[in-house]
């Protein structure tokens, strides 16, 4: 099987199974009357990770993806931390509803930098 690829997808079962018995008094413990609300969205807004998706001669993918999505992982912020000047050239692209989910830094979630400091911290 390749990636992202299944020889027969007919044969994959799609049913839910069963609700637990608890479900309903769960949902009625944290029910508000504001509306649910749900965000879509990938992971990276470039070109070459969602080939095909942008109409041609577009110039900026981030205006037009905020225009699809209402949201985005922003996987870059994984690998390094932008200058304060790049979030807010982000943010003026977006219309104030999108949201923006940065992912934690590499060096903290993957290679423990800052264990030190919070064994500092723990005294």
């Amino acid at each position: 099987m390749k990636f992202g690829k299944v020889d027969h997808p007919d044969l994959i079962d799609l049913t839910l199974p069963q609700n637990h018995p608890h479900l309903p008094v769960i949902l009625a413990s944290g029910v508000s009357n504001s509306p649910l609300k749900i965000f879509v969205g990938c992971a990276k807004w470039n070109r070459q990770d969602l080939k095909n998706f942008y109409p041609r001669g577009t110039k900026e993918e981030l205006p037009y993806y905020s225009s699809q999505f209402n949201c985005i992982e922003l996987n870059a912020t994984f690998y390094r931390i932008f200058p304060i000047e790049q979030y807010a050239a982000w943010y003026d692209m977006v219309p104030d509803t999108f949201k923006f989910f940065p992912k934690v830094v590499q060096n903290v979630s993957h290679l423990r930098r800052l264990n030190d400091m919070a064994y500092r911290f723990q005294r």
